[in-house]
């Protein structure tokens, strides 16, 4: 367990997890927002996150909020060891990542973030999703292997040295 996350408090670990989730998706709409205003015409794209004059709309940064307070939650629910203990990684990410999927699908079918009718917008948005939190957790793993190298040659000095 992360020793970090045994001193943080469960208000503290929360709201944490929220900024660090909040913060990217803000940016992540804004930029995608930006390409869409620059590339593709406004009569053309049917997302209510956007309003090409004037950027992310006040509903809009609600919405993201939402998302990502229900997030955040989830992710302390299933990568917290306050509250499932053992359970595999690679199973906390999938069960993670279809409860993301349904939240979305909520949000978008709920404030219109994508049009119900036009199934390439949902191709490309799944396709997009499921490319994009591969390579996160394709990363969190090379990264939790990395330590664990680094924790072993750690060990094996210390059993060196004793």
């Amino acid at each position: 367990m992360d020793e970090k996350q045994i001193k943080r408090s469960l208000g503290m670990e929360l709201l944490h997890r929220f900024t660090t989730n909040f913060t990217p998706t803000v940016l992540v709409i804004t930029l995608v927002g930006m390409v869409l205003a620059r590339y593709v015409p406004a009569e053309q794209y049917g997302s209510t996150l956007f309003d090409f004059e004037a950027g992310l709309s006040y509903s809009s940064i609600l919405q993201l909020t939402g998302f990502s307070v229900i997030s955040t939650f989830f992710s302390i629910l299933f990568f917290s060891e306050r509250f499932i203990t053992n359970i595999r990684f690679m199973y906390r990410s999938f069960f993670f990542f279809l409860v993301l999927m349904l939240t979305i699908s909520v949000f978008s079918i709920v404030f219109k973030w994508l049009p119900l009718d036009d199934i390439l917008a949902w191709v490309g948005f799944l396709l997009s999703f499921v490319i994009c939190y591969a390579v996160s957790v394709g990363l969190m793993l090379f990264l939790l292997k990395m330590e664990r190298k680094r924790y072993s040659r750690l060990l094996a000095d210390y059993k060196e040295k004793h």
